[in-house]
This record gives structure tokens, C-alpha cells and sequence, in this order.
């Protein structure tokens, strides 16, 4: 082993990952937490393969506890030892720089814009960490169970087409909420089984309306067939998508092409199941990571214009989601349709972006200047 970074476990514990990850696998952490969460500690903070060493550390340590560390550093033998104060308890980060300080030893931490702050020696000049991690890795760091992503259906080029030509066309945005309840009414065929087809009869309101382009369009994809005025979805992820998923594909395309002007841009999912915190089991669209930091968004195409309720339970939904999956977590509702006044005004209390409407077809312009801090 080249490095070891000694750090304390504490709330933002994804700055004690990623300064490992430019050392590929020449270094290895020492980690200064309660012993009865040593279990965590190794399955969050491993890296290439490699689990920490943990050392039982005192809310308030004395000479001993010192002395304890010192003998460690010692038959871990590394040819370099650092420490990284960017989490812990004030205390407990003002005595391990004191120790480090008599000892001689390089010292840093990671500060809101992701730059490594040098400490010991104070003239060294700061620097990025190295934009490697995953979203994977962002998940097993913060104690989140990644259960399932994506849509379910394969993503082609021609479906991110087709939804961008839809999003390009406001005229049409109305008629979404007909295709919303035509897919939330459908019926399954076999109720036991997930795999099982969904039907939705036609009538002739259905036939004669502007909606029908829209289920020629889908048809051509092999997403729904119409015949003798019956919808059917092939299965649940064809009836998702119908009914709303579209606009998840069309955002996630949006940062996926950001990502290839924004190298900061590290890693894109969309359709996640996640548990964390005692199993609690919830969705998120799209997200991604950029400079180490997670972006969520939120995306609707139910009509949210006059509906204050829902518009303000998304929002709630997204603010307790950012504060639960992490430090510092981006957010933005990306709608259909325009939201209440107060519901906007509401989003900006809880510093969430909001593109609605019309605004999505300038969408790529307001993620750039999301990502980049304009």
C-alpha cells in the first residue's frame, strides 16, 4: 500500500471515498468511528475491492486513544499516511489536526465545491477531486439500496425521437392527459403476473380526437397495437411509459447529451427503486451525478396548472428525498404542464428548480446552467 488516508466517519462520508478513487487501488483508508458500526463502515468505504481498516474512536479522545492510532499507523506500515478533516465532530477534528500537526502529517479536507483544501502544508495549492465516482458508488456510500432501474423497454434511438419531436410541439401537450388516463384505466389480463398484457377500450370520442396520432405513433414503435377499439400494452412497462415514462426518457436524453460538452457529468440513471433508512422503499426519475454531487429531478405529465395539493406533495417529495439521500443534493420538477404561482414560489423556498411547460423545450439550456452554477 502507497497511501493511507485516515479519516472519521460522520455525516458526509462520500468525501472520504473519492480522494481514493485517482489512487485507483494504491490506497486504503483508516476510518476513526464507533466500533458497533463497523459492519457499515467496511461495506460503504471499500474500494477496489480493499475494506477499510476501523479503529474504535471516542466522541472525546485522550493520550491513550492516540497512542491506540500510532500503533495501528504502525502495523499497517504505509509509505504514506494522510489525514481528511472533512468530516467528524469539531472536537474530534480539532485534536486529530493538533496530533497531525506535531506529527508531521499532510492533512486536508474537501470543502463545498469538491476542492481538496490543503491544511498541512497551508501553501499547497488546492485542486479538484477527480470527477471517477459512480452512482453506484454514491448509493453504497450513503447506505442506499439500489433495487431496479430503467423503463423496462429498450431504448432506441428512434424512441429518443420520437419523444423529443413530441416535446417540441406544445400544441400537443393537452393532449397527454387523454393518453395518461387511457394508460391509468387500462386493465391487465392476467393479474398474477407482471409480464401480463393491459387493455383499454377505444370509443369513438377516442377515435375521432387528436389523440389518435399519438397511439399511431406508439404502434409504430411496437409499444401499444389499436384494434377493434382496443388499446393493448404489450405489459407494465409499455403502459408506464404511455403514461408518463416518455418524458422520463426524454429528460434523461437531455443529460445524456449534456454529458458528452459537461465531463463533470459522471454518471446518468433513470426509472431507480431505492430503500434506505429502515427499508423505506421509494422512486426516483431521473438522476445523475456531477462533480460528486447528486441531481434529482422530478418529472410529471399529469395537469398540475390549477392543482395546488399535488403540485405542493411533489414538492415535499423532493425536498425530504434531497435531504435524505445526502449532503448538498440538487433538485429540480420538470412538468408538463405550467404549476400554481405558489407552488412555483414554493419550490424556490426549498431552492428546487422548476421547468414547466413550454419551457421544456429549452430544457438542455436550463440543465447546463443548473450543472454549472449559473
Amino acid at each position: 500500500m502507497i497511501e493511507l488516508h485516515i479519516c472519521l466517519w460522520g455525516e458526509d462520508n462520500f468525501k472520504n471515498y473519492t480522494p481514493l478513487l485517482i489512487q485507483h487501488n494504491k490506497a486504503q483508508l483508516l476510518v476513526l468511528g464507533d466500533i458497533s458500526e463497523e459492519a457499515d463502515i467496511k461495506r460503504s468505504l471499500v474500494n477496489a475491492g480493499e475494506h477499510p481498516f476501523v479503529l474504535e474512536w471516542p466522541a472525546k479522545a485522550n493520550p491513550a486513544d492516540f497512542s491506540r492510532l500510532e500503533h495501528v499507523l504502525e502495523e499497517i506500515n504505509a509509505q504514506k499516511i494522510l489525514l481528511n478533516l472533512s468530516t467528524g465532530s469539531r472536537l474530534n477534528t480539532l485534536q486529530l489536526f493538533q496530533w497531525a500537526t506535531q506529527k508531521n502529517i499532510e492533512c486536508y479536507l474537501i470543502d463545498e465545491d469538491d476542492h481538496q483544501q490543503w491544511l498541512i502544508p497551508s501553501d499547497r495549492p488546492s485542486k479538484n477531486v477527480a470527477d471517477l465516482a459512480s452512482l453506484k458508488a454514491y448509493f453504497r456510500v450513503h447506505q442506499i439500496k439500489l433495487l431496479s432501474h430503467g423503463l423496462g423497454i429498450p431504448i432506441t434511438k428512434e424512441l429518443g425521437r420520437l419523444v423529443e419531436t413530441w416535446i417540441q410541439s406544445p400544441s400537443i401537450y393537452p393532449l397527454f392527459r387523454s393518453l395518461n388516463r387511457l394508460a391509468s384505466s387500462a386493465i391487465r389480463d392476467d393479474p398474477s403476473t407482471s409480464s401480463s398484457a393491459y387493455y383499454s377500450k377505444l370509443d369513438r370520442h377516442w377515435q375521432q380526437s387528436q389523440l389518435f396520432p399519438l397511439l399511431l405513433d406508439l404502434q409504430e414503435h411496437n409499444l401499444i397495437k389499436c384494434k377493434h377499439k382496443t388499446v393493448t400494452f404489450s405489459n407494465e412497462a409499455c403502459r408506464f411509459f404511455c403514461n408518463g415514462g416518455w418524458m422520463e426518457l426524454f429528460v434523461y436524453e437531455q443529460v445524456r447529451r449534456l454529458k458528452t460538452n459537461i465531463p463533470q457529468i459522471q454518471d446518468i440513471r433513470l426509472g431507480l427503486e431505492i430503500s434506505y433508512k429502515e427499508e423505506i422503499k421509494n422512486e426516483l426519475d431521473v438522476v445523475f451525478l456531477a462533480d460528486n454531487q447528486l441531481y434529482l429531478i422530478e418529472v410529471k405529465t399529469s395537469y398540475l396548472a390549477d392543482k395546488i395539493v399535488p403540485a405542493n406533495q411533489m414538492i415535499y417529495k423532493l425536498e425530504a428525498l434531497s435531504n435524505a439521500l445526502g449532503e448538498e443534493v440538487k433538485g429540480m420538477i420538470v412538468t408538463l404542464s405550467d404549476i400554481p404561482t405558489s407552488a412555483h414560489k414554493r419550490a424556490g423556498l426549498y431552492d428546487l428548480e422548476v421547468v414547466s411547460g413550454t419551457q421544456l423545450r429549452h430544457l438542455t439550456s436550463r440543465l447546463k446552467q443548473w450543472v454549472e452554477g449559473e
